[in-house]
C-alpha cells in the first residue's frame, strides 16, 4: 500500500513541481520567490522555510538531476557474466531515464542557465564531475578483472553514454524529435554495446 504524503512532504513536492515550471518558463533570472509561492499555492513563509533562496532551490533541482543520472546505472560488476549482457542493462536503464519528460525538462532548464551563466556551468560541472556513477565503477572493476583495457573510466563512461545520447537525448532535447520506439531503443543499445566492447574488451585467446 502506498504511503500517503504528510502535509509538509506534499508542500515540498508542490514547490519543486512549481519551480521546474517557473524555471522552465522564465529561467533562473526571471523567476521570483513571489511567483513561485503563488504557483505552488503556498505562503512565502512556507516557501522560505523549505528553500531560503531561489538559487538554493535551483541547485536542489540540479542535484535531483545528478542523483537520477547516478541511480540510472547503479549496478554491480559480475565477473562470471558476459560483458555485453551487463552493458545492455546499463544502456537500457540509461535510455529509460533519457525518455523521461521530467528528466528532459530539467536538462532544458539547466542548459538555458548554463548559456546565461558560464560561471554557474563551471561550478555545476565541477561538482558533477566529482560524482562517480555506477558505470564508472563497473568499468574500473572490469579493468581490474583484466576484461577491459586499462583506460580512464570517466572517459570510457562518457563515450558509452555519448553513443546513446546521440540518438536518444540530444535530438529530443534540442530539436524536439520523437523519442525512439522500443525497437529503436534496442538497436541503439545493441550498437552502443557492440562499439564499446569492440574498442575496449580484451579478447581471450581462441575467441
Amino acid at each position: 500500500m502506498k504511503r500517503l504524503l504528510t502535509l509538509t512532504e506534499k508542500k515540498h513536492f508542490d514547490i519543486l513541481a512549481a519551480a521546474r515550471e517557473e524555471f522552465k518558463e522564465k529561467g533562473l533570472l526571471g523567476a521570483s520567490m513571489n511567483s513561485l509561492a503563488k504557483r505552488a499555492e503556498v505562503s512565502k513563509r512556507t516557501l522560505y522555510n523549505h528553500f531560503p533562496s531561489k538559487d538554493i532551490l535551483f541547485q536542489y533541482i540540479i542535484n535531483q538531476l545528478r542523483d537520477s543520472f547516478s541511480q540510472s546505472v547503479n549496478f554491480e560488476y559480475q565477473s562470471k557474466k558476459p560483458l555485453d549482457e551487463q552493458l545492455h542493462i546499463a544502456a537500457m536503464s540509461e535510455i529509460q531515464l533519457l525518455g523521461s519528460e521530467c528528466f528532459r525538462d530539467l536538462n532544458r532548464i539547466i542548459l538555458a542557465e548554463f548559456i546565461r551563466s558560464p560561471e554557474l556551468a563551471s561550478r555545476t560541472l565541477e561538482h558533477l564531475g566529482q560524482q562517480k556513477d555506477g558505470l564508472h565503477v563497473w568499468i574500473n572493476d572490469a579493468i581490474n578483472d583484466s576484461r577491459l583495457e586499462a583506460i580512464d573510466p570517466d572517459y570510457a563512461a562518457q563515450q558509452f553514454f555519448g553513443l546513446i545520447k546521440a540518438n536518444a537525448f540530444w535530438p529530443q532535447l534540442l530539436m524536439n524529435r520523437v523519442f525512439p520506439s522500443s525497437e529503436q531503443q534496442k538497436i541503439i543499445s545493441d550498437d552502443a554495446v557492440f562499439m564499446f566492447l569492440s574498442r575496449y574488451e580484451i579478447k581471450k585467446r581462441g575467441s
